[in-house]
């Protein structure tokens, strides 16, 4: 009853070989996973959840502490 559209598929080449355009498309991937990779940057102990983590309770005990000696 109602026929529906398909979709038009082009078949355009472009001048330049597939082969090219691989070898661009695979050195480009090379570079991109060289550059993930190398920007990684190991953590210094002092960012680490768990230290950042322990020293603000050390700040609010020590606050604790201190308060009682001023009362």
């Amino acid at each position: 009853m109602f026929n529906q559209r398909k979709n038009k598929r082009f078949t355009y080449k472009s001048r330049l070989q597939d082969s090219a355009n691989r070898k661009s498309k695979d050195d480009l991937e090379t570079k991109w996973n060289e550059l993930k990779e190398g920007g990684k940057r190991k953590g210094s102990m002092l960012t680490s959840l768990a230290v950042l983590i322990s020293l603000l309770v050390f700040i609010f005990v020590l606050i604790y502490v201190l308060d009682g000696y001023i009362k």
